[in-house]
């Protein structure tokens, strides 16, 4: 079928969860799939244990998907040593990895740079910049989701001033969202490093953007920055899980005194 060792792994993976023989998108799917992880160390071995068909109908979805997507990639798990013992140690997060670029920025000290998709307002997108700024003098790597906005200010300026940054996807490496981000994730893809913890060819649901934010918040080892969010804006998801890992939070001035209650829950750390 492939001999490359990452696209057969893909290709299992993808399949299972595509048959549902695996879940997805949830810390507890994420549990079940790193007990088999460790039990028979490989996508293919955990489908010939869970008896799969030969050739089921979702196979050939699948082989499309990987035979689009000519680019290379790599798949690490849990039993790999280049694994990130941020993930590995860490009961709740992805036990795998499928990645573009630069592994070794996973080694890196590294901070979340997170808030709204609509960032409008000069005075937060100066206020941005000036903390990435800040980060990056302090030699961290900024990490985020490559959405709109905050995300995408974050990754930018990072990559125009000479620093270094890891964008987190909700899709698998063959998507791009949102479509107006395709160049700097290809940017990010070849000069930086993209992480998902989604196989290529599988259907992408709007769960799994949320979900993706415990790897974005695991990987950020010096805690989170937001830099705009209310409190129905999706960073919520981020700010949550960051009080969980007791990771510091920070939160740029602009988002207090605005009547914004996780604000006042979680009293996070002025930045400015």
């Amino acid at each position: 079928m492939y001999k490359d060792t990452n696209r057969i792994e893909s290709f299992f993976h993808a399949l299972m969860i595509q048959s549902k023989m695996l879940k997805i998108g949830s810390r507890k799917a994420d549990q079940d799939l790193r007990a088999l992880l460790e039990t028979h160390k490989t996508f293919e071995n955990i489908y010939n244990s869970l008896n799969g068909p030969m050739l089921p109908f979702e196979s050939g979805q699948i082989c499309k998907g990987l035979a689009r997507f000519r680019k290379p990639f790599t798949v690490l798990t849990i039993n790999d040593d280049a694994f990130p013992d941020s993930l590995r140690n860490y009961a709740d997060a992805t036990p795998v990895l499928y990645t573009m670029g630069d592994l070794e920025l996973l080694m890196t000290k590294g901070i979340a740079v997170v808030g709204t998709r609509k960032l409008h307002d000069k005075e937060d997108i100066d206020e941005g910049r000036e903390i990435v700024q800040r980060l990056l003098n302090k030699d961290l790597t900024i990490v985020s989701g490559l959405a709109e906005g905050c995300d995408t200010l974050g990754h930018m300026y990072a990559i125009e001033n000479g620093g270094r940054t890891i964008a987190v996807l909700g899709t698998p490496l063959d998507k791009h969202y949102p479509k107006k981000n395709r160049s700097l994730q290809d940017k990010i893809a070849q000069d930086h490093l993209v992480v998902s913890q989604y196989p290529i060819g599988i259907r992408t649901f709007g769960s799994y953007f949320a979900h993706r934010n415990t790897t974005t918040v695991t990987l950020a080892s010096e805690g989170v920055v937001v830099i705009r969010a209310d409190d129905k804006s999706g960073t919520q998801y981020a700010v949550r899980e960051c009080t969980k890992q007791k990771k510091p939070l920070y939160a740029l001035r602009n988002n207090l005194c605005q009547g914004y209650k996780w604000t006042e829950k979680f009293k996070p750390k002025r930045a400015n």
